[in-house]
């Protein structure tokens, strides 16, 4: 069903009543012709960017020189980008050259792939001259035109290609797979941010098992990716983070150097290598085990863990999480700044230096095998002859 929100409506009657052509297309037709709600809409028009800007109050020139106006409507920004054609990609990745035209076929026709080639005219209904439609309902990714010639314009496309394929559980055409492979080494010209980008919005899809084919071709040994994980384990981490970090331990013959390859956040960087030492321990059995390693690891981190140790070992790790949430929810004490004795009371007492330090860990041991244990007066027993 093609339901199309009112700010999104009202840019392209805007612009179509002032005789120009507007459209709804890409993605965003794509998700609502598997009942799917897009998270944004693109518009593509014969307009060019100075006549787009004149016709709305609030603007921003995102990507002027590409033809890319962003409308502001009632806060919801709307990019409008005006009909074009590319050619001339030496980076592998961005044109050289870009030039408005006036058609919107031709504009579709530069397009990765057919279900991404689709517009939308309230007027006109779908409008798809390369079979979009069908690809949708056979669940198919196809490229427009010639596959190669698509893949060497812009390497990302590959990644692309992949990312799509787990996401919406589709199948790869034999052309434009073999295309996509043949092209893998431009890969390595891509900046490790957009690789990252593609391969964690693929790591939690229905069919990542499709880039086995791409660590087989050898497309990320660049980044150290070279192994075939399991891809049914890698599945069932479910959340984005998780399975992003599972198939980085798995397929990478150096996490930290895939991290750093990927240009990865530093608080990824440092959840995954955190999860990475996490995993050379046992799963823990009871609360105090539990305790120890809540003293340097956060409770997030240590659920994850627990997670994936049971999936990869295929054990039981509820009652594990069951004791962390007791943990965590009633308030249980494991950290040092719990405990009901502090630094200040040590000196009172004329213990100093390292002493004071050793001696709230001595007494945090005992919190964490017995939460009964602290109490003020009951700690001060233990100090004391």
């Amino acid at each position: 069903m093609i339901k199309i929100p009112k700010e999104v409506q009202y840019v392209t009657d805007t612009i179509t009543k002032n005789g120009f052509e507007a459209y709804i297309v890409g993605g965003c037709v794509r998700d609502m012709l598997m009942g799917k709600t897009p998270h944004d809409f693109d518009v593509a028009a014969s307009a060019l960017p100075d006549t787009v800007e004149k016709m709305f109050e609030n603007t921003i020139p995102t990507g002027k020189k590409h033809g890319t106006v962003t409308v502001i409507i009632d806060d919801t920004p709307i990019e409008v980008t005006t009909f074009r054609t590319e050619s001339g990609y030496n980076d592998s990745r961005r044109p050289d050259e870009v030039r408005f035209i006036s058609s919107l076929k031709e504009d579709l026709s530069r397009r990765d792939f057919t279900v991404n080639a689709i517009a939308y005219d309230k007027s006109r209904g779908i409008i798809d001259y390369f079979g979009g439609v069908k690809d949708i309902e056979n669940k198919i990714l196809r490229a427009v035109g010639d596959p190669e010639r698509r893949f060497c314009e812009d390497a990302l496309r590959i990644l692309r290609l992949f990312r799509f394929a787990s996401v919406l559980n589709f199948e790869c055409e034999s052309d434009t797979l073999n295309a996509a492979l043949k092209c893998s080494g431009d890969l390595k010209k891509i900046s490790g941010e957009r690789i990252f980008s593609e391969i964690y919005k693929a790591a939690s899809g229905e069919n990542f098992k499709v880039f086995e084919k791409l660590i087989a071709a050898g497309a990320l040994e660049f980044s150290e990716i070279r192994i075939t994980p399991d891809f049914d384990l890698i599945k069932k981490a479910g959340a984005s983070k998780l399975s992003f970090f599972a198939f980085i331990y798995y397929s990478s013959s150096d996490m930290l150097k895939t991290l750093t390859r990927l240009k990865v956040s530093n608080k990824l960087k440092n959840y995954c290598l955190s999860l990475e030492k996490l995993l050379k321990n046992d799963l823990p059995t009871d609360k105090p085990q539990i305790k120890t390693l809540l003293c340097d690891y956060p409770p997030d981190i240590l659920s994850d863990f627990l997670k994936l140790k049971g999936i990869s070992e295929k054990t039981d790790a509820c009652k594990a999480q069951k004791l962390l949430d007791e943990i965590i929810e009633r308030g249980e004490p494991y950290r040092i700044s719990d405990l009901k004795i502090n630094g200040a009371d040590l000196k009172n007492l004329g213990i100093s230096g390292k002493k004071i330090g050793e001696t709230l860990k001595k007494l945090q041991a005992a919190v964490i095998n017995d939460p009964s244990q602290n109490d003020k007066a009951n700690l001060m027993s233990k100090i004391l002859p």
